[in-house]
């Protein structure tokens, strides 16, 4: 006869326990990301803080300085180890590597033991810091270029030049011939009106330096600023059809070494896209799990419980744990506002950059792959492993109340 060994069910479905309960997390996020600083020596024309065609949107000064310091980091980082999150995700507003102590912030974070990612967009980086990177083991770079050829990198980045582009191919080559295995390269590349035509160096590139993959995603504009580097009908129709030749010329390589590419061509498929709500079509087939998987803590200690959130934070590090702040009242609310399969509520017209739609989540959701490996896990659970979770978390929630 096969018994439930209890304790160890629940130690391996906590996240699912969370998502059963309906409102109270029983571990912590299992990733966070965390934005060291709002300052950036680059001026991306689609970035939403320093792109030029912002003008007076543009972030100020004193919300670009807002920097996370090394101490208030690593308190954080303490926290969440003990709260079982194993994967934080340095990026943000700004530059992980414009931090002044951003090797200090990696050591620290490799000897708590977490998987480390950091996005860059990779030109403060030199050989000397390629060897720091490789000795401290860091686990992934996400280096976001948003071009495969020098001409075209000048043309989105207004404060570069050509060479900066060369400099970063010339860096990433040494990276990856330099390393055994970490850190594991993914160039990731924002598609819009003035580079969707560069897709296929960009492809290219990742080939030539040596990189294991390499991610597409289409631009989440600002209405009335950014909107003007949209995809026009014939962009979107004519990227569509140079993707698929990509796909279908070598099947393998585009599942395994171009990610979600699949799902960046269902994008540009959705009818809505023209009005750039490229997941109308997929948000409300299963319920949101970020608020029970995911975090982001903005450089001013602002805790969002979401990627795009960021006009609801639930806390604020600098005032309490956060511990606290995880299974707080409003972190609470949000995970009841979008743990439903059905979107509806003016509240969702507080997710993503544009205040005047009725649902944010529409626009383009960045949490999307990590909800739906979590709706694979809960639809994949066994029957009767769900009524033991079910059980323990109808006593736990029962003694909350008590």
């Amino acid at each position: 006869m096969r018994y439930f060994n209890f304790k160890r069910v629940f130690a391996d479905y906590f996240d699912i326990a969370g998502v059963l309960d309906g409102a109270f997390a029983y571990k912590g996020p299992d990733l966070v990301q965390v934005d060291l600083t709002n300052n950036c020596n680059n001026d991306c024309i689609g970035c939403w803080c320093n792109s030029p065609l912002l003008k007076e949107k543009k972030i100020l000064p004193e919300i670009k300085r807002q920097t996370i310091p090394f101490e208030k980091v690593a308190r954080l980082l303490d926290e969440l180890c003990s709260m079982g999150t194993a994967s934080i995700y340095y990026a943000g507003g700004g530059e992980p590597f414009m931090h002044p102590q951003i090797m200090d912030i990696l050591a620290y974070t490799k000897k708590k033991g977490f998987t480390c990612y950091v996005n860059t967009n990779f030109t403060l980086v030199d050989e000397e810091i390629v060897k720091k990177l490789i000795h401290l083991k860091v686990d992934h770079l996400t280096v976001s270029v948003w071009a495969g050829s020098a001409d075209v990198y000048a043309a989105v980045h207004p404060n570069k030049d050509e060479e900066a582009f060369n400099k970063i191919k010339e860096t990433l080559m040494f990276l990856n011939r330099k390393k055994k295995k970490y850190p594991i390269v993914k160039l990731y590349n924002v598609i819009f009106n003035l580079n969707h035509h560069d897709i296929e160096r960009m492809v290219e590139l990742k080939d030539l330096t040596g990189s294991e993959s390499i991610e597409f995603t289409v631009i989440d504009t600002v209405p009335g600023k950014t909107d003007t580097l949209l995809l026009t009908e014939k962009d979107r129709n004519s990227l569509l059809q140079r993707c698929k030749l990509i796909f279908e010329s070598d099947h393998n390589k585009a599942r395994t070494q171009i990610l979600n590419f699949e799902q960046f061509m269902r994008r540009l498929e959705n009818t809505d896209s023209k009005s750039a709500c490229y997941d109308s079509d997929i948000i409300d087939k299963f319920p949101c799990y970020a608020g029970w998987t995911f975090a982001r803590i903005l450089a001013d200690g602002s805790v969002n419980s979401c990627l795009k959130s960021h006009r609801f934070p639930v806390g604020n590090i600098h005032k309490e744990n956060f511990s606290r702040i995880w299974n707080s009242a409003l972190q609470q609310y949000f995970r009841g506002k979008t743990g439903k399969v059905k979107k509806t509520g003016n509240f969702f017209s507080l997710i993503g950059n544009d205040p005047d739609a009725a649902m944010g989540c529409y626009k383009s959701c960045d949490n999307i792959g990590q909800t739906m490996q979590m709706h694979k896990k809960i639809t994949g659970l066994d029957g009767s492993k769900k009524r033991v979770l079910e059980g323990i978390v109808r006593f736990i929630k029962t003694a909350r109340a008590a």
